[in-house]
């Protein structure tokens, strides 16, 4: 009994100094956002940064806005007006499922204008920071090096790059998570089933947030498989927490509307949208020091820097790592040698993550610089299956963080007061790299950013008046080029209380829409429009000719028609 109680003090007094390095890596993380993007984009009622830079970030708030607005429902995430369709799940505008349906639930005594993606981007940014700290920590427990060490994950270009424009994507933390667990699995937790629910947790976060990260987090797992299975000899254990997890995740999936509707879950793009393989090395322009490397179109979305302050991290722990092991009694290709085969599970587990993950971001087209290397024909399932995903790039940030902590964790063996010396330097350099482009992030968004909506005509009052739908004519096939249509309208819309027949969405039963755009495109055409609707079409000369009972107005740079009350 006294050995029970000494091991459950013990654990709670480690647990308690865990919690020192993650608040204060969470706290340097929040300050890294604030001090980049300011604090005025926390506000909730500061709204202007979101439409000012029209972009994804814009899309995110009118679906918000659209979903707050919307009957209740199940599943609970439906949005209702954006599509002919009648109803889609928030997932599909980004709408940052997890937070709007909070929100929702107190909108009643929210303030008209309101936006929680400024309070996400801070919490993201601290939980970065915070979990990337409890991760350090892990490798080595040292809370000043854990401290300092934890500002690579908060100050990660790839979250940088997304925070601000596609939000949602800057939760590193959600795959920091599941690597602090394949550390922590043998750790004796207070219940039994606590390591399980833990990673069933993320998952159903991680499906609330953003899908991509679901095959993040399943990777990780697939290493810890390996661990599971052939180190600690516990198979059931970890069938059991992938199953449990899976169900987690679809069950996350289900509730928010995921699986509600008749779009399609696949689309084009998936060797497109990848990682260029000197995505380590290339600042895209980001980089105070290290010149742009060429690309090919669309890998934006594989962006993968470093950093130069993480590359010098990342050097300077090879070098350490090997000094360490050189030093040892037997030599250098002995001890390597040693260690490797002492922890060769450890290693396979790393480096089949790190393969599974960096080839999916690569894609099938393997390209260096602006060249092609390789194009590997893929058979049409698989292709259609990987498309799903179409943004293969993204799985890049996996990698990044694993090269980023194993420099890390070289980079410790300097000796405590050395290593702290050595990522201090490092974290210097990666400002300095970074600061320019940072810089211009704040420029962007800490000032004031005054929005001055584009429909001001007051016809638009005359117009919309017993109007309970935004009709688009005709539908083409490149709508999602006409995004910033897409939000004046939804904007004068949800003034308005109207509906939209489309709208910018990952996820649009594209042939549905279309086939409604055409029918009312049609009885227009033949006089049998609707006086409910205001019609707005895509390109001026598609608008019918004016008629007794029809008329055509150009308005604020659109075409818009609108049919006489009889």
């Amino acid at each position: 009994m006294s050995a029970f109680f000494y091991r459950r003090n013990n654990m709670i007094q480690n647990n308690r100094k865990s919690l020192i390095p993650f608040f204060i890596g969470a706290v340097a993380g929040a300050l890294v956002f604030i001090i980049i993007f300011g604090a005025s984009v926390i506000v909730p009622t500061n709204t202007d940064w979101l439409f000012a830079y029209p972009g994804d970030a814009t899309q995110h708030q009118l679906g918000w806005e659209f979903y707050r607005n919307s009957p209740a429902d199940f599943p609970v995430g439906l949005t209702h007006g954006l599509t002919s369709e009648g109803s889609v799940s928030c997932l599909y505008s980004d709408s940052l499922p997890l937070f709007a349906i909070v929100f929702k639930l107190l909108s009643p005594v929210l303030p008209g204008s309101f936006q929680y993606f400024g309070l996400w981007g801070v919490l993201c940014f601290a939980l970065n920071g915070g979990f990337g700290a409890l991760l350090l920590y892990r490798i080595r427990p040292d809370m000043v090096f854990a401290s300092v060490g934890s500002l690579f994950y908060s100050m990660f270009p790839p979250t940088l790059d997304r925070i601000m424009h596609h939000n949602s994507l800057g939760a590193i933390w959600l795959f920091i998570i599941p690597m602090i667990l394949c550390i922590d699995r043998n750790r004796e937790f207070r219940h039994r089933y606590t390591f399980t629910a833990l990673w069933c947790a993320d998952c159903a976060l991680a499906a609330m947030i953003h899908p991509y990260f679901l095959p993040m987090i399943f990777t990780v797992m697939g290493g810890y498989g390996i661990l599971a299975i052939f180190r600690d000899r516990q198979p059931r254990r970890f069938v059991i927490t992938a199953v449990s997890s899976a169900l987690s995740a679809a069950a996350a999936l289900f509730i928010i509307g995921a699986f509600h509707g008749k779009g399609g879950y696949t689309d084009g793009g998936f060797g497109i949208y990848s990682s260029n393989l000197n995505t380590f090395f290339n600042g895209m322009g980001h980089s105070a020091f290290l010149d742009a490397l060429p690309s090919r179109y669309g890998q934006g979305e594989g962006f993968g820097y470093l950093g130069l302050g993480a590359l010098i991290c990342c050097l300077t722990g090879i070098v350490s790592v090997c000094i360490y092991i050189a030093r040892r009694e037997g030599g250098f290709r002995k001890n390597a040698a040693a260690l490797v085969k002492k922890y060769r599970t450890e290693v396979i587990a790393f480096l089949a993550v790190f393969a599974v993950s960096f080839c999916w971001a690569v894609s099938d087209v393997i390209t260096l610089n602006g060249r092609v290397i390789i194009d590997l024909p893929l058979p049409y399932l698989v292709r259609g299956g990987l498309s799903i995903y179409r943004a293969s790039g993204r799985f890049i940030w996996l990698p990044c963080i694993l090269v980023i902590t194993a420099g890390l964790a070289g980079l410790s063996r300097l000796g405590k007061r050395a290593a702290v010396i050595a990522a201090v330097l490092c974290i210097a350099v990666q400002g300095l790299d970074l600061r320019k482009w940072c810089s211009g992030q704040h420029d962007m968004f800490a000032g004031d950013t005054n929005y001055e909506f584009a429909l001001t005509d007051e016809k638009w009052d005359v117009l919309t008046e017993g109007a309970d739908e935004v009709i688009f004519l005709p539908m083409p096939e490149d709508y999602g080029l006409y995004m910033q249509m897409y939000f004046d309208f939804a904007q004068l819309a949800e003034d308005k209380d109207m509906s939209l027949s489309s709208f910018y969405l990952a996820r649009l039963d594209f042939d549905a829409v279309s086939a409604y755009s055409l029918r009312e495109y049609t009885a227009l055409k033949n006089g049998g429009g609707r006086s409910d609707a205001l019609y707005v079409f895509f390109k001026p000369e598609e608008a019918p000719p004016e008629s007794d009972t029809l008329r055509v107005y150009n308005i604020d740079g659109y075409t818009v028609a609108k049919v006489k009350l009889k």
